[in-house]
């Protein structure tokens, strides 16, 4: 595993790794080979002194003036990561988002996958999204490796909770909630959510004073 020169790693700088990832894959799929730093400030509209900085923190990937060889970048960014075996990814949820999600697919995001998605809903039930069929959320606690996957909750407003507890119960530690309601979990899971308004609220700061 490529390990930081430094004890902690902001989760800025988690995020911008992961920025640069995909703009490598970008890249790779176009058939480029050697890229600069400038190339990936330009792609991802980071500045080319952080691009240099994020990437000292773990090693010396490129060569003075060479620039760097994307495979052999993206590779030990993906170490970095943790994605070179990325987890699998389960939906519990199969509204308008949870749908959308497995249809839009996960294709260039680094080997993540969705293997199983859930929903109450009796239409919906046994019927197939994606090449996933989709059954009923009791059937979590039989779902195979399910303490090492990530689930995303998009569920009706209101039910969130019950849906973080069945997946707790069950043995996931991994959550990515779409339901912005305060939701509760044991501090041995880790919780997220997918928050539009903050992101908006960055986007208008940015906006206001011209920042990136």
């Amino acid at each position: 595993m490529v390990r930081p020169r430094h004890d902690k790693v902001s989760e800025k700088t988690i995020r911008r790794l992961s920025h640069y990832a995909m703009c490598l894959r970008l890249a790779r799929n176009d058939g480029t080979k050697v890229i600069t730093s400038r190339f990936l400030s330009k792609r991802c509209g980071i500045s080319a002194a952080a691009v240099r900085k994020d990437l000292a923190m773990y090693g010396d990937f490129g060569k003075q003036g060479s620039g760097y060889e994307v495979d052999k970048l993206l590779g030990n960014i993906e170490r970095i990561l943790g994605t070179c075996t990325s987890p699998p990814v389960i939906i519990v949820g199969v509204g308008n988002i949870g749908k959308a999600l497995l249809e839009s697919g996960l294709e260039g995001t680094g080997g993540y996958r969705y293997t199983a998605a859930y929903d109450t809903d009796p239409s919906l039930v046994e019927t197939t999204i994606s090449g996933i069929r989709i059954k009923h959320p009791d059937d979590i606690a039989r779902e195979p490796g399910i303490s090492g996957a990530i689930a995303i909750v998009a569920v009706s407003p209101g039910h969130g909770q019950e849906a973080v507890d069945n997946l707790v119960k069950a043995g996931c530690r991994s959550i990515l909630s779409f339901n912005l309601e305060p939701l509760e979990a044991p501090d041995f899971v880790n919780l997220r959510y997918v928050e539009v308004s903050t992101e908006l609220d960055i986007l208008t700061h940015s906006m206001k004073y011209g920042e990136k």
